[in-house]
């Protein structure tokens, strides 16, 4: 006999659905932005709740890339750096980057302040977001959630794959050398993102997404449509590791990125990800 759902499964699937379907009736204009967003919001305003639909919704890149650009700039940034889309609590973003609170309200658009002391030093390494939202700041912030910068920054954002943000990023570049160090020197509890790019005079630059986690190496080369010398190249230069390949659908239609990571990571929770035997 089937056991039945625990109260809490329950509450969860309801909620999720519920989430689902109000998505859905903003989509097709049957809902406002404003009551849509409210929904994760709890009992004091504050945008706590979570975002379940999120991880459902980026199965079908479409319909993701259709919502992000119905949302306005400012609902548009609090969704994408949300838990469900960068794998990073605020805590986290906090205690790892010294992004505290303060600086993501106010990229939000919100009125409301939070002040908290800021960490010296973070975790990992420090992100600067003084003065007017620093530039190192919002690329980041594009690094994490893997789209242009101008999704960011612009109400109607340009329909083409760029990573010109790449420049704002804290010292990017590097060797082969110290790129196959790097990641070498993975610990199993840092879980960290960088945006680097690889040295290369034959092809050009190669721009990667490294994230780092539980042990393991997740990379995305991110250069205009993943031309096939570049992921030629990448599985060279890991040639002697142990890694699974796939792509990565992203905003942008006509870009698909090539992605490898280490068969060492039991789970891929990119909805994004398209396996590939090579």
């Amino acid at each position: 006999m089937k056991d039945k759902p625990r109260s809490k499964e329950v509450m969860d699937n309801s909620y999720l659905d519920m989430c689902k379907r109000k998505m859905n009736e903003f989509i097709n204009d049957e809902r406002t932005e404003e009551d849509y967003i409210r929904v994760h919001e709890d009992s004091l305003g504050r945008n706590t709740l979570a975002w379940p639909e999120l991880l459902d919704v980026r199965k079908d890149m479409d319909i993701y890339r259709e919502f992000l650009l119905k949302l306005s700039m400012e609902n548009r940034r609090l969704v994408l750096l949300n838990e469900e889309v960068i794998s990073f609590s605020q805590r986290e973003l906090y205690y790892n980057y010294g992004i505290s609170f303060n600086p993501l309200r106010r990229y939000f658009g919100s009125k409301k302040s939070v002040s908290k002391p800021v960490i010296s030093p973070p975790n990992i390494r420090k992100i600067i977001t003084s003065g007017a939202l620093d530039r190192q700041f919002i690329a980041f912030a594009a690094l994490l959630a893997r789209v242009p910068i101008d999704w960011l920054e612009r109400e109607k954002p340009s329909k083409k794959w760029s990573v010109e943000y790449f420049d704002f990023l804290p010292s990017p570049r590097m060797n082969e050398k110290e790129f196959l160090s790097l990641i070498n020197s993975v610990k199993g509890n840092l879980h960290d993102v960088r945006g680097i790019i690889i040295e290369n005079k034959e092809i050009g630059d190669i721009y990667i997404r490294l994230e780092l986690i539980d042990g393991g190496f997740i990379i995305e080369i991110l250069n205009k449509n993943s031309p096939f010398q570049y992921v030629s190249y990448a599985l060279n230069l890991l040639k002697d590791f142990n890694i699974h390949f796939g792509s990565m659908q992203t905003v942008i239609s006509s870009q698909v990125n090539f992605i490898c990571f280490s068969k060492s990571l039991k789970n891929i929770d990119f909805p994004e990800f398209t396996p590939v035997q090579l």
